[in-house]
C-alpha cells in the first residue's frame, strides 16, 4: 500500500514543501503510512530522523468560503494527528495551512481552536521554513 500512495501526485503547495525539505537536506518520505486499527493514516509527509509528520494545505477561495473548508480540514487534520500519536508515541505533528485571502489573525484563530493536536502549526511557507530550519 505504501508504493501506491508514494504514487499519488504532489499539489504545487506539496511541491514546494519538498522543495524546502530538499534543500535543507532533511530525509523525508512523502504520503507514506501509519496503520491504525483497521485503517491507514497518510500523512503528507514524514521526517524519520526527527520523528515529525507534516501536513498542509491550501486554498485560493474567497474568506468567508476559505475560512469554513480551513476549520473542517483542521478538524480531519486533528483527527489524523491524535490518531498518530496513539500509534507512534513521541511523534510531533507540524501543520502548514495557506490561506491568502484570510487575514492572518482570523486564520490562526479558526484553525488553532481546532487543532489542538499540532505540535507546530503555521500559516506561510516563511514560518514554515523557519520550524523546519529549527528541528
Amino acid at each position: 500500500m505504501n508504493r501506491m500512495h508514494a504514487l499519488v501526485p504532489l499539489t504545487m503547495q506539496e511541491e514546494e514543501v519538498k522543495e524546502l525539505l530538499t534543500l535543507l537536506g532533511l530525509e523525508y518520505v512523502v504520503h507514506t503510512t501509519f496503520q491504525f486499527r483497521n485503517r491507514l493514516i497518510v500523512p503528507d509527509f514524514f521526517l524519520p530522523r526527527h520523528d515529525v509528520v507534516i501536513e498542509c494545505w491550501r486554498s485560493e477561495s474567497r474568506r468567508g468560503i476559505a475560512l469554513a473548508w480551513a476549520e473542517r480540514n483542521a478538524l480531519y487534520i486533528n483527527l489524523k494527528f491524535q490518531r498518530l500519536k496513539q500509534v507512534r508515541p513521541g511523534v510531533r505533528c507540524l501543520g502548514l495551512a495557506e490561506f491568502p485571502q484570510v487575514d492572518m489573525e482570523s486564520l490562526r484563530q479558526v484553525v488553532g481552536e481546532v487543532l489542538p493536536d499540532a505540535d507546530f502549526m503555521t500559516y506561510s511557507m516563511e514560518e514554515f521554513g523557519s520550524v523546519v530550519r529549527g528541528l
